[in-house]
């Protein structure tokens, strides 16, 4: 019974994961085509270098927010898987090859997914943001906006980067999932 509750958590968490990872690497193109296609015009941001930049600021700006999200779901989720492994590891079969050769890989692609969480949240979303703050705030003055929003750039691919890294390792999670078995407590009847 353990057991089964362990797995029900565990999947819930890792299904939620993959899927938050998977519709912002698929929802983030779709929304910034859309808001590009509007060529709307943000009237609190208003400067004469901005010609044409509006509709990247507004779809940045609802993919950040989406990413915000995500980040504390991430984050919970996790949390959660890492109670969830912790169990497997004592209520799976470890006699069993496969079994504890998949603990291992899943552990280490665990390890690595939620290091990348925690660098996008702690450290990569933190510049990107300022460095669109700063491009924004001084957008009339050339020698300051165009070295930002360079910056702002390169950040945007790294988290894009980051973002399909993330889905691949959690990819691999899911498969070495796969075909777990309980450990089987054998007792032998005394005469």
């Amino acid at each position: 019974m353990l057991f089964q509750l362990v797995q029900v958590i565990y999947w819930l968490a890792l299904s939620t994961w993959f899927g938050g990872v998977l519709f912002i690497t698929a929802a983030a193109p779709v929304v910034l085509r859309t808001v590009r296609q509007s060529n709307p015009v943000l009237p609190h941001v208003l400067s004469v270098n901005l010609e044409g930049q509006h509709a990247t600021l507004l779809g940045g700006t609802i993919i950040g927010n989406l990413i915000s999200m995500l980040s504390r779901i991430e984050l919970i989720c996790a949390a959660v898987l890492l109670l969830t492994m912790g169990g497997q590891w004592f209520l799976i079969d470890i006699q069993n090859r496969w079994n504890l050769a998949s603990a291992f890989v899943r552990s280490a692609l665990y390890v690595a997914a939620t290091g990348l969480v925690i660098y996008d949240w702690w450290f990569l979303w933190p510049r990107m943001w300022a460095a669109r703050e700063k491009f924004i705030e001084n957008a009339d003055d050339p020698d300051i906006a165009n070295p930002a929003r360079e910056q702002f750039d390169r950040y945007q691919r790294e988290s894009v980067t980051l973002l399909s890294t993330l889905l691949f390792l959690l990819l691999g999670i899911v498969l070495f999932s796969g075909g777990m078995s309980q450990s089987t407590i054998i007792t032998i009847k005394g005469s």
